[in-house]
This record gives C-alpha cells, sequence and structure tokens, in this order.
C-alpha cells in the first residue's frame, strides 16, 4: 500500500515545517487531526483542505464537519474522502485553512514523494523543524490601554475661619473670644452718631480717673512754713 510524505509549513514563515506520512486510503479527517497534533493546536474551529494548482490556486473545497453547520448542509467531508482521490499529481498541492472566521491559519501542503508502508503507525510526524506559534494570543498587563479617569470637576471651597465680624446685635448668639470684643466695640463706634461716640469715649475718661484716683497723691505742705513733710 502506497504511503505519502507531505511537507507543511505555515504560509506567513516557511521555516516552520511538518513532514508528515499518511496512508493513500486515510482520510483528510486523519491528516487534519495529525497536522493540528504537530504544531500544537486545538482542532476547535471550522477547518478546509483546497486542492490547488502549481501556483497555489484554490480549487476543490473538503470540508471539516463542525458543530457550527447547519443541518442538512452539502459539502465534501473530510471524514468521507481518502487521500487518494486527490493526488492527481506526483507534487499534489493542497491549502490548509484553519479557523477562517478567527485567526484564519493557512498552511501549504506540498506532496515529496511515495513511499512503501513500512512497520508503524499511519499517520505519523516524520520530522520537525521550527516551534510554531501560539494558537491564541496571549494578552499581557503591558498590552492593556490604560483607560484615564476623567476628573471630576473641582468646587472651591472658601474658608471664612479669618473672617471675624460679628453682627453687633447677633453677637450675643455666639462665643466670641475676648481679643474680638475690641474690633466689635469698634465697629458699634462707627455706627453711633458722632455725639454719642464723644460721650461714650468722655465716659470711659472718668471711669479712668475714678480707679486710678485722679493720678498722683498730691504733696503735705506744712501749713507754716510752707515746707515740704518728708
Amino acid at each position: 500500500m502506497a504511503v505519502y510524505r507531505f511537507k507543511v509549513y505555515f504560509e506567513d514563515d516557511e521555516n516552520i515545517i511538518r513532514e508528515i506520512e499518511i496512508k493513500s486510503t486515510q482520510t483528510f479527517e486523519d491528516f487534519h487531526k495529525t497536522i493540528q497534533s504537530s504544531i500544537g493546536f486545538d482542532g476547535a474551529h471550522p477547518t478546509s483542505f483546497f486542492v490547488a494548482t502549481e501556483t497555489w490556486r484554490r480549487g476543490k473545497e473538503i470540508i471539516l464537519l463542525h458543530k457550527s453547520h447547519s443541518a442538512g448542509i452539502k459539502g465534501t467531508w473530510m471524514h468521507e474522502t481518502k487521500l487518494a482521490a486527490y493526488i492527481e499529481d506526483p507534487h499534489q498541492k493542497f491549502i490548509y485553512e484553519f479557523d477562517p472566521d478567527g485567526a484564519n491559519w493557512i498552511l501549504q501542503v506540498e506532496l515529496m514523494k511515495i513511499i512503501p508502508e513500512a512497520a508503524v503507525t499511519y499517520p505519523r510526524v516524520n520530522k520537525t523543524v521550527g516551534i510554531a506559534p501560539a494558537q491564541y494570543k496571549v494578552t499581557s498587563a503591558a498590552e492593556i490601554p490604560v483607560v484615564e479617569e476623567e476628573e471630576d470637576e473641582i468646587t472651591p471651597i472658601i474658608d471664612d475661619a479669618q473672617d471675624a465680624y460679628v453682627h453687633p446685635e447677633t453677637a450675643h448668639e455666639f462665643d466670641v473670644p475676648d481679643e474680638e470684643e475690641p474690633m466689635i466695640r469698634n465697629m458699634v463706634k462707627k455706627a453711633l452718631p458722632v455725639e454719642a461716640v464723644e460721650e461714650e469715649s468722655f465716659a470711659e475718661e472718668n471711669e479712668d480717673d475714678e480707679i486710678g484716683g485722679g493720678g498722683e497723691e498730691p504733696e503735705e505742705i506744712d501749713a507754716e512754713d510752707g515746707e515740704e513733710l518728708s
């Protein structure tokens, strides 16, 4: 029985290569599973093989039956189609497309040679070159864009702690410190008529005289000789 040896590589990186050997009587689905296993993908997305020309022009599509397909849909299915049915050239080419609605991975497949069957299990990976890319892109913290929060409008706060003015009519309702009393009295004076301010000033002077005893005590004088007594 004939065995096909294929060279499989990524369309955008020909340095990542897998050589896969598979029997001519095995199906395209067998081939698909081996490709997925060889590059570390999970096979969970829709997949197709396309028969390609020498210049990689797509032709007949061979589809993997996937749960996303509608019931009763018609097509050429991988699980029903053997490779020998589409090997028409000793250097036959296929295009392998995986996850077309997502990452859309495309690999190119070339028949290298036909070899006799050996006492091994097929399909198998005969050669591996290069590390396949990760199927799913991992987003790191550095790649996450920083969203700047909008600053709230700042409402200015007026500090009226230094405003010591208290209206004379409401002064008794507040606990006004002693050092603020002169200012209140001055304000009251400014509000009074001139005559009232003068009378208040005169009263304050008399009050000071009574408290101070009218100034210094008079010196005692001897009535007879007019000399000061010591």
